[in-house]
Parts: structure tokens; sequence; C-alpha cells
């Protein structure tokens, strides 16, 4: 006994004919025809009396009939299930998901109502943190997905490119160094540097640029967040050297930038548990962020 039978048989005792059932189910009268003799064939015994062209339910189609009504409502609903998966707006109802604190209140909020809206049954954690504590966040399964500069540095991890940013000064509204157009290592020679992520990448190769341009930076904070960089740098404590894409989204402080050159910065992405495959619905969370954060690089 095959499902696509019980719905046939199902659509005839609705439809009282084949020609009804075939018109609901969208098949031909001789396929409905030819499943419904079958599945008499498969039960041993008629469920119909054939008489002058006319199907006239036995009382065994009537008995059947009311076992199938579940049966055939749980099948639709399995199916609407299923296309949902394909869609991916099922499957992974509770996402967790680690970004810079940068982001929290800035790009975040669209990106989940977006996510979202698309998602009736969806729910989402998100989490705030320096790079170095998203990916211990990842590795810990605290996160399901964590955004951070690329490369990770832990190798335990798949990553993904979904961005690539240049670099930017920012100094206060109306500091000196606003009046170049690009500024380099030396234009910083003398100037108070908020330093950002130590240890990371970025971080080492600033300090490397630095040194060769025989800069000494005077550095009286260190920080781990561009949200706080932007902020000190608001308040006229220093400047600092920061990925332009989330610079950019500090553009209400009172804070300038210009281009920094060489850039020190470059790809960032999203990184999960080597060889954890990610549900439909977490890979449409990132496919939304990538968006969002593409659309910020072009503002």
């Amino acid at each position: 006994m095959k499902i696509r039978q019980i719905e046939i048989f199902r659509s005839v005792m609705a439809g009282g004919s084949t020609i009804a059932a075939a018109t609901a189910l969208g098949l031909s009268q001789s396929a409905v025809s030819r499943q419904l003799t079958q599945l008499e064939e498969e039960l041993g015994f008629e469920l119909f009396e054939r008489r002058k062209g006319r199907l006239l339910p036995r009382p065994e189609a009537f008995a059947l009939m009311d076992e199938v009504g579940e049966l055939t409502s749980l099948v639709a609903r399995l199916k609407r299930y299923t296309e949902d998966l394909r869609a991916g707006t099922v499957g992974q109802r509770f996402l967790k998901v680690a970004v810079p604190h940068s982001f929290i209140a800035t790009l975040m909020p669209e990106v989940i109502e977006t996510y979202l809206s698309e998602r009736r049954d969806a729910s989402v954690e998100l989490i705030g943190g320096h790079y170095d504590a998203i990916e211990q966040m990842v590795l810990a399964r605290v996160a399901d997905i964590g955004f951070v500069g690329l490369p990770p540095r832990d190798k335990g991890f798949d990553a993904r490119e979904i961005v690539r940013s240049e670099s930017v000064c920012i100094m206060p509204s109306g500091h000196p160094l606003a009046a170049k157009a690009t500024l380099t290592p030396r234009d910083l020679s003398g100037h108070g540097i908020i330093m950002l992520g130590r240890q990371r990448p970025a971080r080492l190769r600033f300090e490397r640029l630095l040194r060769r341009a025989g800069v000494f930076p005077i550095v009286r904070i260190e920080v781990h967040s561009v949200e706080a960089t932007c902020g000190l740098v608001a308040r006229g404590l220093g400047v600092a050297v920061v990925p332009e894409l989330i610079a950019g989204l500090y553009r209400h402080l009172p804070i300038e930038q210009r281009p920094f050159s060489p850039c020190i910065h470059g790809a960032y992405g999203i990184v999960t548990l080597k060889g954890a495959p990610l549900s439909r619905s977490a890979e449409a969370f990132i496919e939304i962020l990538k968006n969002r954060l593409e659309a910020q690089g072009k503002a």
C-alpha cells in the first residue's frame, strides 16, 4: 500500500468519481483508475462496485476511509514541512550567533529582523565579544557561527570569507590629520594612538609598519572592539587605524576618517566547527549578514 494510492482513494471518496479525483490531484483519469485498481489488488478485496461507469463505495471503503483520514493529514503536514526545510525556513529553530560588539546595536537588529520575518518558528541568541572570544565560543559550541577577522587564530574551523575591508585612520572632528587626503604610518608620529586587538594579525602588521617608518607610537589606551575605539576617539583621546567596514557604522559620532595606506586589514568572515555541516537556516542567516555588510561597504 503506497501513500499515493491512499491519497487517490481518499480523493475518489471525497469527489465521488475518478474524474473528480483526477482533477483535484492533477492526474489523468486513467492514472487514477490504475492506482485504485492496484490498491484493491494489494488489499485483496474490492473497495468499489463498478456499475455503468460509476464507482459505488462498498462498506469496506467507508471503513477504510475512517482510518486514512488522519494519515493523509499527516502526509500533507509532512510535505509542507519538507518544503519549508528545502526553503530553509525551519530546521534549526534556535541559532546561536557570535559577532563583534561593534555589530550588536548597529548591523544586527536589521539582519535579525530580516531573518525572523522569513522564519515563523525561528529564534536567535546573539552574543558579543572580541574575535578571540568569538573563536572560543564556536569551539566550545556556545555559538553555532561566529564572525571574525580572517584567518582565524585557531585551525579547528571551517572559515568562509564574506567581506573585505580597507583600512582608515579615525580622528576627532577638526583634528590636524584630517587635512590630509590619505594617511601613512609616518603621519602618525607624535600623535597619541589607540591600539586595537593585541596579538591580532592586523595589530601585528600595524606595529611592523610603524617600526619600519621609524615611528614610536604614544600608546595610552588599548581596546578590543572598534565600537570602543570610535567612542574613545570621539572624546579626543587619540587616533586609531581600524577597518573601514566597521568605522562606517559610527559616522554619527564626532569623528572623521581618512584612508590609511598600506592597508592592514583585509578579509572577514564566518567560522564554524570544522566538518560540521550547517543547517539551511544558518546558511540563510549568513547570506543575510553578507548582503548587509556588502551594502554597508557601499554606503
